[in-house]
């Protein structure tokens, strides 16, 4: 059986080695990295050096943080917690206060926006008064009156026809 040789490719190789390949492709890999002492060798100077790089990290970390800083931020933590469980009984207090406000404040609510309703309304516009007779005519087959109203003076023709 013949074996399939894959080509040495340094991408494929770095994301094996960053495990970003799909099964199938993680699979030809192993099976070339068998026969490919190149690409072994490559992928052993890879984690020799994401190894150094680890150990310096970790070596940065642990000289940059304190000994006790872990103390102090669970300190840290437990004083806020304690403050927030002082608060529990204010809230609680206060959410009772707002559910009793909360039965008034909408009919409250309600009965002032009818009120500010009906106060701010336009009262009906109030029909003229009675117009003025200027002339009138009276006949025996019609009549005519001229009418003129007191504030639009306005001018109104009546006539009126009996048979």
């Amino acid at each position: 059986m013949k074996k399939s040789r894959r080509k040495c490719d340094p991408i494929l190789l770095n994301k094996f080695f960053d495990k970003e390949l799909r099964p199938d492709e993680r699979a030809q890999m192993t099976e070339h990295l068998r026969d490919c002492p190149s690409c072994q060798k490559a992928l052993q100077e890879n984690e020799s050096l994401s190894a150094l790089f680890t150990d310096s990290l970790d070596k940065s970390v642990s000289q940059a943080i304190p000994d006790d800083f872990e103390y102090r931020i669970i300190s840290k933590l437990e004083t806020r917690n304690s403050k927030l469980e002082s608060l529990i009984p204010i809230l609680n207090s206060q959410f009772s206060i707002l559910n009793s406000l909360k039965k008034f404040f909408i009919p409250a609510m309600a009965t002032a926006i009818l009120i500010l309703f009906f106060s701010f309304t336009k009262p009906p516009a109030s029909v003229a008064g009675p117009s003025a007779i200027v002339s009138s005519f009276t006949g025996d087959i019609a009549s005519v009156m001229i009418l003129e109203t007191p504030e639009s003076h306005q001018t109104i023709i009546w006539f009126n026809e009996t048979f």
